[in-house]
């Protein structure tokens, strides 16, 4: 069985994003990462999605996608973590505020 690496957006409240002007506003993140993480939170709640699957629904493509993914993780704006299945999943989980 192939392992696979998933996002999973982690959320309150659905049908809408609320967005703090301090995390719209921030001059800690590029725009590409900004961009990125704009668009994982405003999906539904406990939304999954592979991701070699994210990488095709952006016209960046698969470096850009996952240089915006990788500064991301560095700003603790995502999480990763092992899951607990079988194969041991790859799972990022997205934050509205970085994680310490």
């Amino acid at each position: 069985m192939k392992k696979e690496t998933y996002i999973e957006k982690v959320s309150e409240k659905d049908n809408f994003t609320n967005l703090s002007n301090e995390l719209l506003q921030t001059h800690d993140l590029t725009w590409a990462a900004s961009g990125l993480l704009h668009y994982l939170l405003s999906m539904p709640s406990n939304w999954r999605v592979r991701l070699r699957e994210l990488f095709t629904h952006t016209p960046s493509g698969r470096r850009a996608t996952q240089t915006a993914m990788d500064e991301l993780i560095a700003a603790r704006y995502v999480v990763k973590e092992q899951g607990e299945n079988k194969c041991r999943d790859t799972i990022y989980k997205v934050f509205k505020t970085p994680k310490p």
